[in-house]
């Protein structure tokens, strides 16, 4: 008899397939943005290889509807023991839930039972220390002007700089920027429409320096249809090529590079964005809104401030060891 509390992955029959089969898998995928869906392929990937025992590696080759309640309920415990996060073990409890509904629907499952206790699992409890960091307006203000005094490539250098200004302006994520078309930018009403997580669309506000920043990389890109945000030669030639998520990255890294500054993630400049607007009194609802935020709970997870607020409260302590050294050298 096999031991409840033990993970325990599918038998050699159990992992069989019938490739005439609907793959719920695909079904899944197929329902996310390709951002979404390169992170959840890598999840159900990860899980096909566990429930398997390594026997499979990619989701689309395994039997989703012959898991039951007894494989799925010790999972969480045994990703923790293998090396993965709580965090990460919820990401992927979120795959397994979402492609085994795909496998009820497309009729996989004959026992409704079946279906809702293996995909009755629940995500772990836990508490997220804040990673990354966020940057002074003086860094912000270092990177740009490095940009601007790059006289080598203008058109390099007036796409950087209105890519960053945008960036910290909106607080928009590193795929939303990439998915910016020249028809989202609104000058006559200094917006911006942008597609964010899910495929819901959202319209922010610009500052006037954005748009003029925006409007400078215009005079380099031109006026065709197209991304917003393209690629630009060494030689200064700009093209009508579609920015990526990794080209953004590399951009800024290096730029961060060039200005000296201590290192920093995308996501950093939306995580700053995020906190500034708060710490000018703006509503979290608005922020929310502007971030493309489903729920306030989540905007209020990037507001920094209560760590300088830590840092200052114990500075404000005397601290015992002030004049001990005096002290003890008396003694």
């Amino acid at each position: 008899m096999a031991d409840a509390n033990k993970f325990q992955p599918l038998s050699e029959e159990e992992l069989l397939l019938d490739p005439a089969l609907p793959s719920p898998a695909q079904a899944y995928l197929n329902t996310l943005s390709p951002s979404g869906r390169r992170t959840q392929a890598t999840a159900l990937n990860n899980l096909a290889y566990i429930f398997s025992d390594a026997k499979i590696q990619t989701a689309e080759k395994f039997p989703w509807h012959h898991l039951r309640y007894e494989h799925t309920s010790q999972l969480s415990s045994h990703m923790i023991d293998i090396g993965y996060a709580k965090a990460t073990v919820n990401k992927h409890l979120v795959a397994l839930r979402r492609v085994l509904e795909e496998a009820y629907r497309l009729g996989l499952y004959e026992d409704h039972n079946d279906y809702y206790h293996a995909a009755g699992v629940k995500s772990l409890r836990h508490e997220t220390i804040l990673r990354g960091r966020t940057l002074k307006h003086e860094e912000l203000k270092r990177m740009i002007g490095i940009c601007l005094e790059d006289e080598r490539n203008p058109a390099l250098s007036a796409r950087d700089a209105a890519l960053i200004v945008l960036m910290y302006i909106t607080g928009i994520r590193r795929q939303e920027v990439v998915d910016l078309n020249l028809s989202d930018f609104i000058a006559k009403e200094n917006k911006l429409r942008i597609l964010g997580k899910g495929s819901k669309q959202r319209e922010v506000f610009l500052s006037e320096d954005t748009v003029s920043a925006l409007e400078n990389w215009l005079t380099h890109r031109g006026r065709r249809l197209g991304p917003l945000f393209t690629r630009v030669t060494k030689g200064g030639k700009t093209t009508l090529n579609r920015l990526s998520a990794q080209a953004i990255y590399y951009l800024l890294k290096t730029r961060q590079k060039q200005a000296g500054l201590e290192s920093f993630t995308p996501h950093d400049l939306r995580r700053t964005t995020i906190t500034d607007m708060l710490s000018a009194d703006v509503d979290v609802l608005t922020v929310s809104a502007i971030a493309g935020h489903n729920s306030s709970d989540t905007t209020r997870r990037y507001d920094r401030r209560s760590e300088e607020s830590k840092r200052q409260a114990v500075d404000r302590l005397r601290s015992p060891l002030v004049g001990l050294n005096e002290e003890t050298e008396a003694l």
